[in-house]
């Protein structure tokens, strides 16, 4: 304890303001020291790129490594859209990586010239909002159509990176849907990736963003390490995502310029989701600083020379997936208890109980059952609980959820003089066929 009696009382002073903070102040304190978690939670996943693993995926994709396919071994000479076998076996590649980490992965088949081609889609359901859904894409296939076509840049590099992305991102919790997908015969026009956006569309889906690489390898040596973000403006949400990406190169120092395109291509994958409105972009090496091995067998690993560029670009692009795809990163905690009257405190079944955060706009619903008692399994954080029940005046109440801890949190609800009960009014809604759709 302070000898000195002023320095007591200031202690004092200052232990009661602390203690009469109300609680949106406490929330604040809370958001910042959140948000600095945030940082360091995606500089996690951005130090997991590393050019090594970059390296081998491309080696593996193009030809220059051998690969286990089905437990045999195999080397990917060429991944043109119809070379028939080693088209199949590339597919099935990539479905393997992803069945390997675990997560949801699927062929959608498609026609082309009376062939039946793959897109390959992995899934990570979203843990708060899984009917939102975030895509990162790539075309798996390449040219030259016939002979070795190693496709490095062209398009092995847009697939390493979404197959990394998958690999790292598996590893957290996200709120929003996330889709890790790689389409083929995007060489014959958009073939895959049209016929994807068509019945994604159809479905109803709520595509809340694409982020499409295609050509992300290719800078040379000593060159500046411009970058184009190509964004639609005219479909709401396609430049907010470019301006994530460019917030991501700047909040955490990576060495890239980029700058948004200006005319902006259809001739990659992104385009044919801008058909349907849906918000993507075209992540893509300088075009002004074009390689010069396009479409050629000298497309291959060893042409890459500038990898810490390539390192960068995924890194990116893996950040402005982590952005906009809902990641949760406070982490989860429980919270139960009993709803009791407040003057015979006996149990109070069948009370409705919302638990709300208002930080994710989330809202959970659940009734107490026939002892009163009530759970959730909550976003760490400051919620809002309340409580509603017949005969019962509404009870609200802020409590503060830590990660990995059970809160206990029991209520008492006071009795009304006078009740009314309301019933709820329902509609049949009946959806009409969205246009252009079987």
């Amino acid at each position: 304890m302070p000898r000195n009696p002023k320095v007591y009382l200031i202690l004092i002073f200052v232990f009661l303001v602390l203690c009469a903070l109300p609680p949106s102040g406490m929330r604040r304190a809370h958001a910042e020291s959140t948000d600095a978690a945030y940082k360091l939670l995606v500089q996690e996943m951005l130090d997991q790129v590393d050019p090594g693993s970059v390296q081998n995926l491309i080696a593996e994709l193009s030809g220059a490594q051998q690969v286990i396919i089905a437990g045999q071994p195999y080397t990917i000479e060429t991944r043109a859209a119809l070379s028939g076998e080693p088209a199949a076996l590339a597919a099935q590649y990539l479905f393997q990586f992803y069945e390997d980490l675990g997560l949801q992965v699927e062929y959608k088949p498609f026609s082309f010239m009376e062939n039946t081609l793959n897109n390959i889609i992995a899934q990570k359901n979203g843990s708060i909002f899984p009917e939102r859904i975030f895509l990162i894409t790539s075309h798996y296939d390449d040219v030259p159509v016939t002979g070795p076509a190693p496709g490095a840049d062209d398009n092995a590099s847009g697939t390493a990176g979404v197959m990394l992305a998958a690999k790292i991102l598996n590893q957290y919790d996200f709120g929003c849907t996330l889709r890790f997908v790689n389409f083929g015969a995007e060489e014959y026009g958009l073939i895959g990736s049209k016929d994807y956006a068509q019945k994604a569309y159809c479905s109803g889906e709520d595509i809340q963003g694409v982020i499409n690489l295609d050509m992300i390898a290719w800078n040379t040596p000593g060159s500046s390490p411009n970058m184009d973000l190509h964004a639609l403006s005219s479909i709401p949400g396609s430049n907010q995502l470019a301006i994530t990406f460019q917030d991501v190169v700047s909040e955490y120092n990576l060495d890239l310029i980029p700058e948004l395109a200006d005319p902006v291509t259809t001739r990659s994958d992104h385009a044919s989701f801008w058909r349907y409105e849906v918000p993507a972009i075209l992540v893509s090496e300088d075009w002004e600083d074009f390689n010069p091995h396009y479409h050629t067998s000298d497309d291959d690993l060893e042409s890459l020379q500038d990898i810490d560029y390539f390192t960068s670009m995924i890194k990116a692009s893996l950040g402005t997936l982590a952005q906009e795809g809902c990641l949760v990163e406070g982490g989860w905690g429980t919270i139960s208890g009993q709803v009791v009257d407040s003057q015979t405190l006996q149990p109070v079944p069948g009370t409705s109980v919302w638990l709300n955060n208002p930080g994710w706009d989330f809202t959970q619903f659940t009734r107490s059952d026939s002892n009163g008692n009530y759970q959730f399994t909550a976003l760490a954080g400051w919620n809002t609980l309340t409580v509603d029940g017949l005969g019962y005046t509404r009870s609200e109440l802020d409590v503060l959820i830590l990660k990995n801890q059970d809160l206990e949190q029991s209520i008492q609800v006071e009795t009304l003089s006078e009740s009314a009960i309301y019933l709820p009014l329902f509609a049949n809604i009946r959806h009409a066929p969205l246009p252009g759709c079987p």
